[in-house]
């Protein structure tokens, strides 16, 4: 890199110059939002993590006080999240550090590291939360509300300062976002509980507390997915979200005293600080002349693009075929067109065979999701027997269960046929193809003879077969497709 990496400095790159000011209004993820306020963000997760060993030894005491088990796991989650602040603390401090001759690029991705750490260990309390949920609608627990409730106050307190304190940092880094998640997500466990102990006051509806802790999984799921497609996409070097390569592309071809510009590459250095290298061509003149071109389009890339590290490469002719992503071996001819982000992934989902083939496995998937569906909603009381015979969930769900797949069944069914919310809907007969075949898979292993209830409530059929999972995988492997190919067509709109 020409550029040093400078994490103290608000300079726009190359120019010696001071323009801390033109980031103040900029939106696109530039370094020096960040590291403003990157002393103050190591205080606030300081505290974040004295709260977070203070709160779980509360709810422990007031746990075993109170003979809760609820209070007790949600301790167990926020001292999970007391180890992945500490670590958010040190990735932090380790990304400070300056570059040097084995990290040219310093260790910005310190923080890529941790924010993905983060997430396998909020998937982990999250199957905790999952586990304890299921326990608890087996065996309901006798607490006392009161007690409960005000051990869980001092969590919504706690979790709430908490996460108000890393808010505004959560915006600017990666891995403060996933510290700032996982306070979310210790205030919301908090408030399940603080409600589970008001109703448990007046009601005893001890289902509620483990719905409501599933639904809260939900929300972390979500939100780890999140952070790990941009983690990953930073560390395959991925041309940054907010970044229109093309557009930087047609800026700089119209740059005074710039007569072309090709193999454009951008990535992120960490979850702020943008690279940039490209080859720009000009008219034949000493290399000393370019010094002057070379810090305008350093300082135009920095305030229209956010651009802070850009490397340009000055010829006199266009190398290869003078394309976007051009080789200087590509001896290929330049295309009728300008290369576009995505042109691949575009071409192949607008060929004729995978757009018929999807069509033809969305067709078929609608079909055989309403055709299941209608046994079961006309006779639920017999596939509620099916989901019995299974022997995987516990009574209290079943009645639930049967009532309510059939009509998501149904549901899927309908958009799949009319192509309505395609990614949402693709995406839920993935999981509900997932569950079936590890159902199907688990008690053909057992070898329990039981009826399949896949598309009839007729507990008196056959019984299960290895044909019936073949069957399942290859519904499996058309949505699948179905999902890969809506997902390539939603990036390359």
């Amino acid at each position: 890199m020409i550029q040093d990496i400078r994490n103290s400095e608000n300079r726009a790159p190359e120019t010696g110059m001071d323009y801390s000011a033109l980031s103040a209004g900029h939106s696109s993820g530039c370094s020096h939002h960040h590291q403003i306020s990157e002393s103050s963000t190591g205080a606030r997760l300081l505290i974040t993590l004295a709260l977070n060993f203070i709160i779980p030894v509360v709810q422990v005491i007031g746990g075993i006080a109170a003979h809760s088990m609820a209070l007790i796991s949600d301790a167990t989650h926020n001292f999970s999240d007391f180890t992945a602040i500490l670590i958010s603390y040190f990735a932090l401090k380790i990304g400070k550090k300056g570059a040097s001759l084995q990290n040219t690029f310093g260790y910005r991705r310190a923080e890529i590291l941790a924010a993905m750490l983060n997430v396998a260990i909020l998937l982990g309390a999250s199957t905790i939360i999952v586990y304890g949920a299921f326990q608890r609608l087996k065996n309901p627990e006798i607490v006392s509300g009161g007690l409960v409730m005000g051990i869980a106050s001092i969590g919504v307190i706690g979790n709430g300062f908490s996460a108000w304190l890393l808010h505004r940092d959560a915006k600017e880094s990666l891995n403060v976002r996933g510290a700032f998640l996982h306070m979310m997500g210790d205030m919301l466990t908090s408030v399940v509980v603080l409600l589970n102990g008001l109703i448990l006051i007046y009601k005893t509806w001890y289902w509620l507390d483990p719905l409501l802790s599933l639904m809260i999984v939900i929300f972390i799921v979500k939100n780890c997915w999140t952070i790990l497609k941009e983690s990953t996409a930073i560390l395959m070097n991925a041309t940054p979200g907010h970044l229109d390569i093309q557009a930087v592309q047609t800026f700089l071809q119209n740059f005074p005293d710039i007569s072309g510009v090709h193999y454009l590459h951008a990535w992120s250095l960490g979850s702020s600080g943008v690279a940039f290298s490209c080859h720009v061509v000009v008219e034949d003149q000493p290399i000393s002349q370019t010094r002057q071109l070379r810090e305008k389009i350093n300082h135009a890339l920095f305030q229209e693009f956010g651009i802070d590290h850009p490397v340009l490469q000055f010829e006199t002719n266009a190398c290869g075929n003078g394309n976007l992503f051009c080789e200087d071996t590509c001896t290929a001819e330049s295309p009728s067109r300008p290369l576009k982000h995505g042109d691949n992934q575009t071409a192949w989902t607008e060929k004729t065979w995978p757009r018929h083939f999807a069509l033809a496995a969305r067709l078929i998937l609608g079909g055989v999701f309403i055709y299941a569906s209608l046994d079961k909603i006309l006779h639920p009381a017999a596939f509620a027997d099916a989901v019995f015979n299974y022997q995987l969930l516990p009574a209290q769900l079943i009645n639930l269960m049967a009532l309510a797949l059939p009509w998501l069944e149904l549901t899927l069914g309908v958009l799949l046929l009319s192509g309505i919310w395609l990614p949402g809907a693709t995406l839920g007969v993935n999981l509900l193809l997932i569950t079936f075949l590890g159902a199907l898979i688990i008690n053909s292993a057992r070898g329990l003879n039981i009826s399949c209830g896949c598309f009839s409530t007729d507990t008196t059929a056959a019984g299960l077969s290895w044909w019936d999972v073949l069957r399942d995988i290859f519904f499996f492997s058309l949505s699948v497709y179905l999902l890969v190919y809506h997902s390539i067509r939603r990036q390359t709109a």
